[in-house]
């Protein structure tokens, strides 16, 4: 893959989003939290006053708070592997993981758009890529994907090594190819080397990565 300059102004709006998306799911984490929390202080209130308190009703607040704080704490490890995308403009990495981070830093805005975003089955591959670059890649071809897209609709994006490189496939169950109109992250995709295709035998859109010092 092609080197590309990882902050640019459009990189920052781009961070700006994913950052003020990520506010907003754990401004809802805490919300649920305090909710099960007055829930507790309800209960506790009412057992002063020598009211019987059923311990499963206890039991479902006390599961709700950890469950939003093990959502929480997943949501801040995503935002943290971002925030250090920008570490290194290149690094040999992971694409699996990769593709990963991009499923879940994207998922609140398909499910905006009422649409089910999942990885499917995908085969260990790593490259040399600018980590932030992909992701902004990766997110904006989801987001690309979700214009052609119905409420209800799937999207299954997937990974895997072809000629020493490696291509990333959106596919949509019973659809033809998601990715209609690439504009959007055009000029970044040819920036990267990032050929856009449909593979005919699937179905599916395809975000083709050239091996290193091979034709993109």
């Amino acid at each position: 893959m092609s080197q590309t300059p990882c902050v640019t102004r459009d990189g920052l709006r781009f961070f700006g989003r994913v950052s003020a998306s990520v506010s907003h799911e754990i401004k809802n984490v805490f919300a649920v939290i305090n909710e099960a929390a007055g829930l507790i202080e309800d209960f506790t209130l009412m057992a002063e006053r020598g009211m019987p308190i059923r311990p499963e009703r206890l039991k479902s607040a006390a599961n709700s708070i950890q469950g939003q704080i093990r959502r929480g704490d997943a949501i801040v490890r995503n935002m943290n592997a971002f925030a250090h995308s920008t570490d290194e403009d290149v690094r040999e990495l992971d694409l699996v993981e990769g593709l990963s981070l991009a499923v879940a830093l994207t998922s609140r805005f398909a499910d905006m758009r009422q649409i089910k975003l999942s990885m499917g089955d995908c085969k260990p591959v790593s490259m040399a890529v600018c980590p932030f670059d992909l992701t902004r890649l990766l997110h904006s071809s989801f987001a690309a994907a979700f214009d052609s897209m119905k409420p209800g609709d799937s999207l299954i994006v997937t990974v895997s090594s072809v000629e020493g490189g490696a291509s990333f496939s959106l596919f949509v169950p019973g659809k033809d190819a998601p990715l209609r109109n690439d504009e959007p992250f055009a000029d970044l995709a040819r920036a990267m080397g990032v050929r856009v295709e449909v593979n005919e035998r699937t179905g599916a859109s395809e975000l083709r990565l050239a091996a290193a010092g091979a034709p993109a």
